[in-house]
């Protein structure tokens, strides 16, 4: 099943355009790669940010060329240019025939554990690795959307950073 084949009146839409999107204080990076998927985990993250009480003017988003690896580079820059609060990324990584897939992940997990650990940055890890497009529509669905527990996490982190 390819994502052109996705049904996408399972997936979320906000009344948030993440054009206007141009805070400082939450940073959202997404991959264009698989592009129905992670706009609408951005969605998720993005309405349920808003529901937490969160202003759309702290709130930024970018669409990042290409997919998951391009992500760290990115994340580094944009936090080394706007310097966040907290960043939450966003990508889906879907298993394919090879390994690739394995080696994908694991290299980008890594980067943005590092990239937190050097910029004293907490980063949402919203990279979705699954084993088939059936279970990242799911988790990027109305029902399941794994946007809306990053935004929760993105949240609480900010909370508890701010009382330290």
């Amino acid at each position: 099943m390819k994502t052109e084949k996705i049904d996408k009146k399972k997936l979320i839409e906000s009344s948030i355009k993440i054009e206007e999107c141009k805070g400082s204080q939450i940073l959202i990076l997404k991959s264009q790669y698989n592009n129905l998927l992670t706009t609408s985990i951005c969605n998720g993250a993005l309405n349920e940010l808003i529901v937490l009480g969160i202003n759309q003017g702290m709130i930024r988003v970018k669409t990042i060329p290409g997919g998951a690896f391009e992500l760290p580079l990115a994340t580094k820059r944009f936090i080394t240019q706007i310097k966040p609060e907290i960043v939450i990324v966003i990508g889906c990584i879907i298993k394919g025939e090879t390994k690739h897939y394995e080696f994908l992940a694991a290299t980008v997990m890594n980067a943005l554990r590092n990239i937190s650990f050097e910029t004293d940055t907490p980063i949402i890890n919203g990279v979705l690795t699954t084993e088939t497009i059936e279970q990242a529509v799911a988790r990027a669905g109305k029902e399941l959307n794994k946007g809306k527990d990053f935004a929760r996490t993105a949240n609480d982190l900010q909370d508890y950073y701010l009382e330290v």
